[in-house]
């Protein structure tokens, strides 16, 4: 007996191969995003150059991504896990040596290098997106709520809303940020590879004595 007119349901394996092309289309664009936020700051980077780079109509781009500013922000959320995973094993490190300390820093050094393309895009959206600043500190504080939540003590003080939680996580908060600025630094070129493990290694007292508080 015939089927009745009107549309069929899609079988597993269309239904597959249509999801890997929407995969893939996601994917054309953000690498596309990528190029072009590498090329021209976030502010002057236009839809239209990002669609023209990935070879998809506006129409296309609107389907996948809102707005520019919600594409950077998928950009950037691709990066988060990895920074998650590695703060995630600073509790191991607790009363290490100076050399497992350089280790891990190098790794925090190996990602800056894997998005060096991304990374002055994050710069920019601090600067110009407030809505971004706010996801920055909501992320600063979720890695130190990881870290403490492992049972660091030194993390574990800045989790609460009293003055003196609130002040740990400042202290938290800063040591983060001297450690992502000389990563950044050494990724980048900015020391010279004769003193990077001078840095590394400074940095790295300062966040041993933290874990070790």
């Amino acid at each position: 007996m015939n089927e009745a007119l009107g549309s069929s349901p899609i079988g597993p394996g269309r239904a597959a191969y249509l999801q890997r092309r929407r995969d893939a289309t996601r994917a054309s664009i953000l690498q596309a995003g990528r190029k072009v936020f590498a090329s021209a700051n976030y502010l002057q980077a236009k839809i239209e150059d990002i669609i023209k780079v990935a070879h998809v109509s506006r129409a296309t781009f609107y389907s996948y991504f809102s707005t520019k500013l919600d594409l950077a922000y998928a950009i950037y959320d691709e990066i988060a896990p990895q920074t998650a995973t590695l703060f995630a094993r600073l509790p191991s490190l607790t009363g290490k040596d100076a050399v497992a300390m350089r280790g891990w820093l190098l790794e925090f050094v190996g990602l800056y290098v894997e998005h060096r393309y991304v990374t002055p895009l994050i710069a920019q959206l601090q600067l110009f997106e407030e809505s971004f600043r706010e996801r920055m500190v909501d992320d600063g504080d979720a890695l130190i709520a990881l870290v403490g939540e492992a049972g660091v003590p030194s993390f574990a003080r800045a989790l609460g809303n009293d003055e003196d939680a609130a002040r740990q996580r400042v202290r938290a908060r800063l040591l983060f940020n001297r450690v992502a600025m000389v990563c950044g630094q050494i990724a980048r070129g900015e020391i010279a590879a004769e003193h990077a493990d001078l840095w590394l290694d400074l940095v790295g007292e300062e966040m041993r004595a933290f874990l070790e508080e």
